[in-house]
């Protein structure tokens, strides 16, 4: 029969112990190694968790301005392309009109009516992008087109026009629609807001917005002198080839002033794209900051944590072996 005396359960329980605490910090270093992070922040930071917190309240800051700077380059970018694709068209048409303002064909005004009508109605679709279901120049009314279409806005301005029998009256009449407060445009034309998409947060204490509404300035601009040759197309001043000629050239006029306000317009976007892009490498190179300190606090060594669990595999073994010998001793070898 064999009797266990106190020394043995006590050394058993103390074997118990040591098993289990080595298995506890075994599992802690495989953590670590895994992680690459400290699992005893307390004791790494030395129970001071001011700086950490701070980092990471910084860190989530930077992921929250990369978000708000894709989001802004995205919607740049898209104005940007919409832009030089109107810019395309106009620049085309006006070249139509300069060959029609020279010609005694009464058909080529027609033609020219026509097609600055179809361009009109490209202008408004280009005008109505919206990019992730987001419109680009209807301001903060994202929800829906910056305009009416164009079959309304000819409608809306072959009315304002209807008793009008001169060139000069009828681009007058074109030019109070588009850009007299309160008028056509504003209470049919356009369907957006008045304040300017954004603002995106770009870092701390930067902003930017798309500052081009399709109710700018510019932008009313071009569809009146886009819209005084599209009434051409429907009709106007047909059988007065002088007074189409002139309502022509007003028009010409109208869209090279609209092409260099284009420019400038497109090239205001490019400084903000320029803003973008710079507070953009500022973030990444803040960001890298931040995480090196958080690593520098929080970062567990790879090579130390793995010759800590490496001692810890051995120490083990050693116990499990002294542990197996120990449990095989007979009574005999006991007392050689």
């Amino acid at each position: 029969m064999t009797f266990a005396s106190y020394g043995d359960l006590a050394s058993t329980f103390q074997t118990r112990h040591l098993t289990a605490q080595i298995k506890q910090d075994m599992a802690r270093l495989g953590l670590e190694l895994s992680t690459g992070r400290k699992t005893d922040m307390a004791t790494q930071v030395s129970g001071d968790f001011g700086p950490v917190a701070g980092i990471e309240h910084s860190l989530k800051l930077q992921t929250a301005y990369a978000q708000s700077v894709k989001e802004a380059a995205t919607i740049l970018e898209g104005a940007q392309t919409v832009l030089g694709n109107i810019q395309d068209q106009v620049e085309t048409l006006s070249g139509g009109l300069h060959i029609a303002i020279g010609s005694q064909n009464a058909g080529v005004f027609q033609d020219t009516g026509v097609d600055a009508r179809e361009r009109l109605s490209s202008v408004i679709s280009n005008l109505n992008t919206s990019l992730g279901g987001r419109a680009l120049f209807a301001g903060t009314a994202t929800d829906g087109p910056a305009l009416a279409d164009a079959s309304a806005i000819l409608s809306g301005v072959m009315s304002a026009i209807s008793g009008e029998t001169t060139a000069a009256g009828i681009a007058d009449q074109i030019d109070n629609w588009f850009k007299a407060p309160g008028g056509g445009f504003d209470t049919l034309g356009y369907l957006g807001s008045g304040q300017d998409l954004g603002p995106f947060r770009l870092r701390d204490g930067e902003v930017a917005s798309q500052p081009v509404k399709a109710n700018s300035p510019e932008i009313r601009d071009l569809l009146a002198a886009l819209t005084k040759s599209a009434v051409m197309g429907e009709g106007v001043l047909t059988g007065d080839l002088d007074a189409q000629k002139d309502l022509a050239s007003r028009s010409s006029n109208g869209l090279l002033n609209a092409i260099d306000d284009l420019t400038n317009v497109r090239a205001n976007i490019g400084s903000v794209e320029a803003r973008i892009e710079a507070a953009s490498a500022s973030n990444v190179a803040e960001k890298s900051a931040l995480e090196l300190s958080y690593n520098r606090l929080t970062a567990a060594d790879p090579y130390e944590t793995a010759t800590a669990l490496q001692a810890l595999y051995d120490q083990m073994e050693s116990l499990y072996t002294v542990t197996a010998r120990l449990s095989n001793l007979t009574f005999t070898d006991y007392m050689r």
